[in-house]
């Protein structure tokens, strides 16, 4: 193990007359209480990550920080202290020997770690200063007592209870030190003082975060689940923000749980979990054992019937009872369902109420077994009036990101002007304390916790004297600190680097992993020998890695941060104008690199020209990254792109380039809209866009605009209003002779056609795309503003045509195209496309299990892939199809499920109809007929223009009106049915209506 220098948080412990507290044992008995009472000692040190430096008898040296970072280590520590001294022995008060009193020390600072000693006395420790102090703490701590010195007591003063003792004189320092106590006796519970929030400042400049979590509430209220996240760095203010939001909230009689993670906790399975469940139960976090038991007898008494199957699981993740011998047979994997079905279980109940919110804190401390738990819970909500908040640091990696139900909100840095105010509000007005809020605010860079942690370094070290918001400088400002656990653990290394090597540390934190010695050496205008030499010094400060730790420095072309911590406190060291001149460099270095230009560099190259404020460059980057988002149907990440590109589009140069940028970007991001169901951003995105077009005369634009407007309308279900759109967007393409334009139109009128059921005339349609367009459509990729690949898109709707005219063979044949093209090419939408259409021709074959599996997997891939516009429409002929082979329970219970659910809400029509028809069906074949007729009159009553659909949907309920025993309306819709079939085009529609009417005038006869 290396010797290096750390921050750390040193801890003495000892047993208080240990002698005299064991005199009236023998030897064996001793030795046996003093080994309890250190192992009741070591597990409070386990429990809290720290490490066992030495064992002194009857005490020990414990170390948080060492070997591993851990930014909160004088927390930790504390925290350990204080679960020590709320130990007890049980068995000897019978004995006569008492629980022992215990005496701690306390004190954070540098020291250097490492193996000491030879031989087999060596133990890992540490030496220094730090360490000396806190030996001295605890001779001067008195019995039952925790003393800390004033460099921990500042670290954690918003998290721990202490008290001030005074200066006190320690033996080997010429300078008396300041000390502090830890309040034992007055907490409940170690974790009690971390449940305060302190707020002696003012919230600034968040009136925009808070209207997005309004916004989200309102969205719950609807009953639409919603989970929001507030991504910021460390100290950007995301827990004020929850704790002003929540507490306005609370006031209003909303139900709020909120729960958080500690990093303290992550190594312990379902810690998280376990406090989570606490919180919503209503268990109080007690350490006194008679109160705890207590509270737990009481709940298992109260344990609701209904409930009872996930007692056994709340119970052993809370310790409430000894578990049963049937929980303790089952796995793993079975314990983790059933704490996650209890979950979900506790959820519901707080739902009862109404509007449930639940909030979790820094979730990217969770343990991992809760995070699986959490991710696991979150699809399961789905439809129910819940806001999930959860918030994290910028690197942390979810599986949420492309759920429709999903939605990230950056917390930013505050501008000057907030800043100013916020400043203002800590300090004052007097003279004195002006003359260094600008040097404050300049240091803060934005984050408000490291604004407040100045002032009270500056209160805390007597360079400010007075009250809150009455401050007076005392004395010329010195240095400024940066404070806080993070700045503790890492940048002390940081600051023992070269200048030169932390320029490259910084560098390297902005291009982010890996890092290579090629791009180094580009951003800071070096050789590469340099360049690695410069990295090395990084490898060899514990800074970076390599992908393979076992190699040196010397041997890697590539280097990764050893923790994402380190990234993240670099980068909140670094000003705004250094941060924009760093991602300025990048962007340039990688924009000149090889394959700058393919689609998978476009996301970075986006990145940091906004950042370094290129702007044109970043609004140009963040149309070719939406283009490569949108290929892969990460819809939410085309829009997050979207919504960064506009705003570097209005700072790029002149009117006409901005409005340009602007306009291509919109034009880009109606294909995402439109794969996410967004309707209402469409029509707001398209106006826009075609006031932008018109100020340009852009022709091209223009046609654009028009096709993107006949897609609009076409999804509100509007198809005639469509087809004149689509159709003035092909003339406005001819004009301007865009190829891919008019080949858009096309597509457009087909699709109106089909709609319409004029059959004919798709069909017609359809054969102009395919023999005109042959070298665009081999393109097999999406075009601005489609959600679909061209070429399948044009297949769908020829295959489903094909059919509808009679023609199954060539709908089959068209089919069998689609799935070759996507045998090479991976694009959900596309593919449930053609899987609906494929599902539909086998159904009217009658080939009911191939359409079933089918379609279940097409539901699937709606669901896996957030691909909403489509689920609708598949889960209504999934349901025909199930209804049709035996299985009428299971549709309608799943239809039944989708209308509750609104999925056909982001569908438009087609999909409301479908699954109309299918439920009608499935009605129909259970015997509850009523229920079919009504279904079946709605379907065609709102299938409007949808004239082919509006057939089906008519012969449909002619049949459950045949079945009802109303002959005469059956006939009427019989009658409906076959005329329009014959108008249309659609022979077997036509003919069973004929049959039906056939065999009606037969019984007559």
């Amino acid at each position: 193990m290396l010797t290096e220098n750390k921050q750390v948080s040193a801890l003495f412990v000892d047993v208080c007359d240990s002698t005299s507290l064991l005199q009236h044992v023998d030897p064996e008995e001793a030795r046996e209480y003093l080994g309890k009472a250190l192992d009741q000692l070591v597990d409070a040190v386990e429990t809290f990550g720290g490490t066992i430096s030495q064992l002194l008898g009857d005490g020990l040296v414990a170390l948080f920080g060492a070997p591993l970072a851990q930014e909160d280590h004088a927390l930790r520590a504390c925290m350990a202290g204080l679960k020590m001294q709320r130990a007890t022995i049980p068995g000897y008060e019978a004995r006569g020997v008492p629980s022992p009193k215990i005496r701690i020390g306390i004190n954070s600072g540098e020291v250097l770690v490492g193996i000491v000693g030879q031989y087999q006395w060596s133990h890992y420790g540490a030496d220094g200063k730090t360490i000396h102090i806190a030996s001295r703490l605890e001779k001067l701590a008195p019995p039952g007592g925790i003393l800390i010195s004033a460099s921990t007591q500042r670290l954690v003063a918003q998290q721990i209870d202490t008290r001030p003792v005074g200066e006190r004189t320690v033996r080997g320092l010429a300078a008396r030190i300041e000390l502090h106590e830890i309040v034992v006796g007055t907490e409940s519970s170690a974790a009690a003082p971390l449940t305060r929030k302190q707020r002696w400042a003012p919230l600034v400049g968040r009136e925009g975060s808070l209207q997005v979590l309004e916004g989200a509430v309102a969205t719950a209220q609807k009953g639409e689940m919603c989970l929001i996240a507030l991504r910021g760095d460390a100290g950007i203010g995301k827990s004020r923000l929850i704790a002003d939001w929540t507490g306005a909230l609370l006031t209003q009689g909303v139900d709020v749980c909120i729960t958080q993670a500690w990093g303290y906790a992550s190594s312990r399975a379902y810690s998280t979990a376990a406090d989570l469940i606490a919180s919503m139960i209503g268990l109080p976090r007690t350490g006194v054992t008679e109160v705890k038991q207590i509270a737990m007898q009481a709940l298992v008494a109260k344990w609701p019937a209904e409930g009872a199957e996930h007692l056994a699981a709340v119970s052993d993740l809370l310790g409430l009872e000894a578990p049963a011998e049937a929980w303790l047979a089952l796995n793993p994997s079975q314990r983790r369902r059933r704490i996650g079905d209890a979950l979900l279980w506790l959820v519901r109940r707080r739902l009862q109420a109404g509007l449930f919110v639940l909030v979790l804190e820094d979730v990217f401390l969770a343990d991992r077994e809760s995070q699986r738990l959490f991710e696991a819970l979150l699809p399961k909500l789905q439809g129910l009036r819940i806001l999930v908040c959860v918030s994290y640091r910028p690197d942390f990696q979810h599986e949420w990101g492309k759920a429709p139900w999903f939605a990230e909100h950056l917390v930013g840095p505050l501008r000057d002007g907030e800043m100013l105010i916020l400043a203002r509000a800590l300090l004052g007005d007097d003279p004195s304390a002006r003359d260094v809020t600008s040097e404050l605010i300049r240091r803060a860079d934005g984050n408000p916790f490291f604004l407040e942690q100045l002032v009270i370094t500056l209160i805390d070290d007597g360079s400010l004297e007075g009250i809150p918001g009455a401050y007076r400088l005392r004395r010329p400002l010195g240095e400024l600190r940066v404070p806080g656990s993070i700045a503790a653990v890492i940048s002390a290394r940081v600051d023992r680097l070269p200048d030169a090597a932390k320029s490259a540390l910084e560098a390297a934190s902005v291009l982010g992993d890996p890092v290579t010695r090629e791009l180094i050496a580009d951003m800071q205008g070096v050789n590469l020998a340099r360049a690695e030499e410069l990295l090395g010094l990084c490898f060899s400060s514990g800074l970076l890695t390599t992908p393979d730790q076992e190699r040196s420095s010397s041997k890697s072309c590539a280097f990764l941060f050893r923790h994402a911590l380190v990234r993240d406190v670099v980068l909140g060291t670094l000003t705004r104008g250094r941060l924009k001149a760093l991602h300025r460099q990048a962007f340039l270095v990688l924009h000149s690199q090889p394959g700058a230009g393919d689609a998978d560099a476009a996301p970075a190259l986006a990145h940091h020209a906004f950042k370094g404020e290129e702007w044109e460059h970043a609004a140009r980057f963040a149309v070719r990254s939406m283009v490569r988002a949108i290929s892969r149907s990460a819809n939410q990440e085309a829009l997050q792109l979207f919504e960064m590109g506009v705003e570097a589009s209005r700072h790029a140069g002149d009117e006409s380039t901005a409005q340009a940028l602007e306009l291509a970007l919109r034009l880009e991001a109606i294909g995402a809209m439109m794969a996410l169901g967004q309707i209402d951003e469409i029509f707001k995105n398209m106006e826009r866009a075609e006031a932008i077009a018109a100020q340009l005369n852009d022709q091209p634009a223009r046609a654009s605009v028009s096709n993107q407007t006949a897609l609009f309308l076409w999804m509100r279900g509007r198809f005639n209003q469509s087809l004149q759109h689509a159709s003035r967007g092909l003339d406005a393409a001819r004009l301007a002779q865009r190829r891919h334009m008019m080949m858009g139109a096309h597509q457009t009128r087909l699709m109106n056609f089909h709609a319409l059921g004029r059959y004919t005339e798709a069909a017609a349609e359809a054969s102009i795309v395919l023999a005109d367009y042959e070298p665009e459509l081999a393109e097999h990729s999406v075009p601005p503003g489609w959600a679909a690949i061209p070429i399948i898109s044009v297949y769908s709707f020829y295959a489903s045509t094909l059919w509808r005219l009679g023609d199954r063979g060539g709908g089959h044949k068209t089919c069998a195209k689609a799935y070759e093209i996507l045998s090479n090419v991976n694009h959900p939408y596309s593919r449930v496309l053609i899987d609906t259409v494929q599902g539909q021709i086998w159904i009217e074959e009658g080939e009911l299990d191939k359409a079933e599996a089918l379609l279940r997997a097409a539901v699937q891939h709606c669901l896996t892939y957030k691909v909403p516009t489509t689920l609708a429409m598949c889960t209504g002929v999934l349901g025909s199809a199930l209804a049709r082979n035996g299985k009428a329970f299971e549709a309608a219970a799943l239809l039944e499920r989708g209308f509750d659910d609104r999925i056909y809400d982001a569908a438009g029509t087609y999909g409301r109809t479908f699954m109309r028809i299918g439920l009608g069906v499935a009605y129909r074949t259970i015997g509850r007929l009523e229920d079919a007729i009504r279904v079946g009159r709605k379907a065609v009553d709102q299938a409007d223009e949808e004239y082919g659909h509006k057939t089906e949907a008519l012969f449909e309920l002619a049949e459950t009106l045949r079945s009802a025993g109303d002959a005469p309306d059956a006939e009427d819709c019989f009658i409906q049915t076959y005329e329009a079939a014959r108008r249309l085009g659609m022979p077997y529609y036509e003919k069973r209506a004929a049959a039906a009417l056939a065999h009606r005038r037969y019984d007559q006869a």
